[in-house]
């Protein structure tokens, strides 16, 4: 990206969707990719179809045209970086050629790992580079810093790239109010200098992820519930949000409720905490474990033996659940087991003083329709209580006056046309048109 050689950047898909991000940037002949993941909706918003989704291919559009990427092609692309362990954001990384590296960070992978244990269907990363957060690495022309990130998905990145004396910012997904929501405050306060082109996520303008809450508030609505509850709450919240987790764990310590969670939740925890995290479960905590079979399975075959031996002593059942129901708050998958659990204790006492909380983005709830058939069988208090994983507006205008990027790209956003009434300096792209960086 000098003088003589003009980058470019090519988003392959985000700038019209929430979701299914594949980014572009080239200099000279190298190029590399940020994020490869699974789109969750057609071009702006429409709904995608199922088939299609199940066997991704460039024809159906699922895969991006993304030329010398794919293991049916002859390698063209340095390396693939992912952002952080959302599926619309690494979910097609499996058809990735195999000789084209693929960079992330050691939390990230974490999560990756472990979910190749335990959902149905893997994605194997064949040739797999750790890097840290705040250390430079290099590809070809390129240096790349990953500043850490708050977001919904552990261990987020935002990326510095600088090649040829030109810099790209790509915020990848961030919010200023989670857990971690000084890091968007360190980001404004000491941004980035001299920024050429700043790629932005918008995935809250629109009004499609309203509200303002802190996690620290999402916290404190669960611990009102909890502290007050005369009977089981059953909660439905992402087993990989960490922020919520601790915040379901820290609002059940609080009320003096036994937190139950499954063997996949659980483990995750423990394997997190190998990198260093500060994250329960701690000795002497309220954390019960139910043994879901499909759960103990993958972790004897896959795993050990002995590690599922290890935890019987947290293990919970279902006759302890129903004796103790005041004081239980189930964070399980919504299966065939949770509703037995249901059923069990509806046939002792009604459950219409339990609670269903809804913790996830409401998008997700029109799709679950189990949701819906477990709150009406039980008659269970439908609350919702949650916040986005991603900055609202005013965050998003105080970190773009920061940065003063000379151009600003939406990205991963429905409302990308709007951009220019709250921001300077926009461009809007289509996805495949490459953007010259001068």
């Amino acid at each position: 990206m000098n003088n003589n050689t003009m980058g470019s950047i090519i988003i392959h898909r985000g700038t019209h969707t929430i979701g299914g991000s594949c980014i572009e940037v080239s200099c000279d002949s190298h190029r590399i990719i940020f994020d490869f993941g699974l789109p969750l909706m057609g071009r702006d918003g429409a709904a995608l179809d199922e088939k299609a989704l199940n066997a991704p291919s460039i024809e159906n559009g699922i895969l991006p045209n993304v030329t010398g990427l794919y293991k049916h092609q002859t390698p063209a692309v340095d390396a693939v970086i992912l952002s952080h362990p959302h599926i619309d954001h690494y979910g097609l990384a499996e058809y990735i050629h195999p000789d084209i590296p693929v960079y992330l960070s050691r939390g990230v992978q974490t999560l990756i790992d472990v979910g190749n244990i335990f959902y149905p269907k893997a994605t194997n990363l064949q040739n797999v580079k750790n890097f840290n957060h705040y250390k430079p690495f290099f590809i070809g022309p390129f240096k790349i810093t990953s500043l850490l990130a708050d977001h919904s998905g552990f261990d987020a990145s935002s990326f510095l790239v600088e090649a040829e004396g030109k810099k790209i910012f790509y915020t990848g997904d961030l919010r200023g109010h989670g857990r971690k929501g000084k890091l968007l405050e360190q980001l404004i306060n000491q941004p980035p200098k001299d920024i050429d082109c700043m790629l932005m996520e918008g995935t809250t303008l629109g009004g499609k992820h309203k509200g303002s809450k802190t996690e620290e508030e999402v916290e404190e609505e669960l611990f009102k519930i909890f502290s007050k509850q005369t009977d089981m709450s059953f909660v439905y919240a992402s087993g990989s949000n960490v922020d919520r987790l601790v915040s379901l764990y820290k609002a059940t310590l609080r009320s003096k409720k036994i937190f139950v969670l499954d063997i996949y939740t659980f483990y995750l925890l423990e394997q997190l905490k190998k990198l260093g995290a500060i994250l329960p479960p701690f000795k002497d905590d309220n954390i019960k474990i139910y043994f879901l079979k499909s759960h103990a399975d993958a972790i004897g075959k896959k795993v050990s033996p002995e590690l599922l031996y290890s935890y019987v002593p947290r293990r919970i059942k279902i006759d302890e659940i129903i004796k103790d129901r005041q004081h239980i708050v189930l964070k399980l998958p919504i299966n065939r087991s949770l509703f037995s659990i249901a059923r069990r204790a509806e046939s002792e006492k009604s459950l219409t003083q339990a609670k269903f909380i809804y913790s996830m983005w409401s998008g997700y709830l029109e799709k679950n329709k189990s949701i819906e058939k477990l709150c009406n069988e039980f008659h269970l208090d439908f609350v919702k209580i949650h916040t986005s994983g991603h900055a609202y507006l005013e965050d998003l205008q105080r970190l773009a006056n920061a940065i003063n990027p000379k151009t600003l790209i939406p990205i991963h956003t429905l409302s990308g046309d709007d951009f220019h009434r709250h921001f300077e300096n926009v461009v809007r792209l289509d996805d495949g048109i490459p953007f010259e960086i001068k």
